[in-house]
């Protein structure tokens, strides 16, 4: 096996070319803090004239010898007969889970879920490697149809009257949505402008602290911005796609919970206990090192077993080709941005772990807006319990994938070529230095223990700052007679214009913005038990209020998620820690305006 680093390399310059030099050449000095240009190695090799790249070979764990045995068995498993014995097995078993589930009077409610889930199962086995049924007439097809109804008509228009036809029908979908929908009590056509104006003001702002304005592309700003809209649209009046958003939310939480219920349990023992919802259990307390370490250790670990086995190099690919046809964005950041909203911040950079030493700027910074403007689903059912509307949630974090791309495509723009990008075809090699499937679980686990250290060292360091600078105010406020002088309160009253401008109700204006200065400071925990504690009281808020509150406090954009995001990004990719350090404080800022807008969009939608 030849050396890998007597192979070319590949460079990327700031506009995005393509140089390719020998490993005896020099590389031209990076500025500071910019992404540096990288190397192609065995793990990331571009394709020559739209090939494939050939899967590299990694040294380590690809060296070892398989015993006699090792050998036979994999001979077996990978016999004709047995691969279709194999695939007739699945297909009747994913049968056997939809059909009762759709003639059973109990589960037959479900059927929305069920179906979706069992022919996707199906027509992958069917499709796959074209072994049963052939991919290409089905893609000619469906090209042929797109080209002829869309494709060739829409390459007709010009470029300004491409950019005017995506204007106006934002506009009209915006419009239509705020004074097109029926005027009731808790919603009246001024609030709802006050909310838009506030869309407005939001988007304002992104375009204003933009690093490059002119190399904003928008595309993914139009697409995002008209997506986040008509989610909204969709949850608050159709009841199919909640289902489906919410089966997703309970499914990423009960995936994330097992790291509690199940490793956790036994360290911890009755710690662990707490109540159940939906045949889903919920801490009773919040232990961090329970409740949030304990799931990111056990999903690091996970999800490199589903990098050694290929299925997370098979999703990144689909979403490549799909989000660049959409949005124009990578597929790396597009994973990252649909995860996010199930899985939370931490957790889905680690999705594509193996691409963020290559990551460029806008992306790294994509996926720290992603992060910040979402919650995850293993705190969905906590805010649940604390008596926050589940449909309210479950909109806000679906609402949050387009948006946040859009806004993170106008505050940081794409000027470099990303790796993951639909036009370059790469073959990723995963195994790294494991042998089997178990080793591979065991080198996660490690990584995921290494990566909740550096969590909870930062959030410490974090939050304990913070809690420095209050008692330092609230002892220079006591010379003003200034009672309780901190961060919340000075913040909540800069926040006062941004809440008229969401659409709160005028006589309720400040005591949302001090929630929002709360979820800022301190987290989105104490936000949300603050709007219980109001809502029970003798003055609560009123209906329109909650609902925005709701969605504004949605997401985890508080300076101690600026200590986890730091932490995570940098254990996983180390050669980017300072640009990582340098974009989190903006896209904290971008992340929190995110939740605002969605604010904006359930005050423009006007109904409980």
């Amino acid at each position: 096996m030849s050396n890998p680093t007597e192979l070319p390399q590949t460079m990327y310059n700031q506009e995005g070319g393509k140089v390719v030099s020998d490993n005896s050449a020099p590389t031209s000095e990076q500025p500071h803090d910019e992404k540096p240009g990288y190397e192609t190695s065995d793990r990331d090799i571009e394709s020559a004239g739209g090939k494939p790249a050939e899967e590299a070979k990694v040294p380590g764990g690809n060296d070892v010898q398989p015993t006699r045995i090792s050998a036979a068995i994999s001979s077996i498993f990978k016999h004709k007969a047995v691969i279709i014995a194999r695939d007739m097995f699945l297909i009747g078993l994913i049968l056997g889970w939809w059909l009762p589930g759709i003639i059973r009077e109990e589960t037959r409610h479900r059927w929305v879920i069920t179906t979706i889930w069992s022919w996707f199962f199906i027509l992958l086995i069917l499709f796959h490697n074209n072994r049963y049924l052939p991919k290409r007439p089905f893609a000619l097809a469906i090209g042929a149809a797109w080209t002829t109804c869309l494709g060739k008509p829409w390459s007709r228009v010009p470029h300004y009257g491409r950019l005017a036809i995506g204007w106006l029908c934002l506009l009209a979908l915006y419009f239509g949505s705020a004074f097109g929908i029926k005027e009731v009590p808790e919603s009246k056509y001024a609030d709802r402008a006050r909310s838009l104006f506030g869309l407005f003001v939001i988007n304002c702002i992104f375009f204003v602290i933009s690093q490059n304005h002119r190399a904003i592309k928008l595309q993914p700003v139009i697409t995002g911005l008209g997506l986040q809209m008509i989610i909204g649209l969709l949850v608050f009046k159709t009841g199919a796609f909640y289902e489906v958003a919410k089966w997703l939310a309970f499914a990423a939480a009960d995936l994330l919970r097992q790291g509690q219920t199940g490793g956790a349990t036994f360290f911890w023992g009755e710690l662990v206990d707490g109540k159940t919802i939906d045949g889903v259990t919920i801490l009773t307390g919040h232990y961090f090192f329970i409740s949030t370490l304990s799931s990111i250790i056990f999903f690091v670990a996970f999800v490199v077993l589903l990098s050694y086995l290929g299925i997370m190099t098979w999703f990144i690919q689909k979403f490549a080709w799909f989000f660049f046809k959409l949005m124009g964005i990578s597929g790396a950041e597009a994973v990252v941005a649909a995860a996010s909203p199930f899985i939370g911040q931490g957790e889905n950079a680690v999705l594509v772990q193996s691409f963020l030493d290559l990551m460029t700027n806008s992306e790294i910074f994509q996926v720290l807006v992603s992060g910040f403007a979402t919650i995850a689903g293993s705190v969905f059912l906590a805010y649940v319990q604390m008596g926050v509307e589940p449909t309210h949630l479950i909109t806000a974090a679906v609402m949050s994938i387009p948006a946040s791309i859009a806004a993170a495509k106008m505050v940081c723009p794409e000027t470099d070529v990303p790796v993951t990008s639909g036009s370059i075809n790469i073959k990723l090699e995963t195994k790294g230095d494991a042998v089997d499937p178990l080793h591979a679980f065991a080198n996660g686990a490690w990584l995921g223990v290494k990566v909740a250290a550096l969590i909870f060292c930062n959030v410490l360091c974090i939050v304990s700052l913070l809690y420095t600078v209050n008692g330092l105010l609230t002892y220079i406020g006591n010379f003003w007679t200034i009672n309780n002088l901190t961060l919340q309160l000075i913040i909540g009253y800069i926040l006062y214009p941004l809440c008229w401008c969401m659409g709160v109700p005028t006589g309720e204006i400040l005591r949302v913005s001090q929630l929002l200065a709360t979820k800022i400071i301190a987290n989105e925990f104490v936000a949300y038990a603050d709007l219980e504690v109001i809502k029970n009281s003798t003055d609560p808020l009123s209906a329109r209020s909650v609902l925005i509150s709701n969605f504004m406090l949605a997401g985890f954009g508080n300076i101690g998620s600026l200590g986890i995001n730091i932490g995570v990004l940098s254990a996983l990719a180390p050669s980017r820690g300072g640009a990582i350090a340098r974009l989190a404080p903006l896209s904290l800022l971008t992340g929190i305006l995110v939740t605002c807008s969605s604010a904006c969009v359930a005050g423009v939608l006007g109904t409980r």
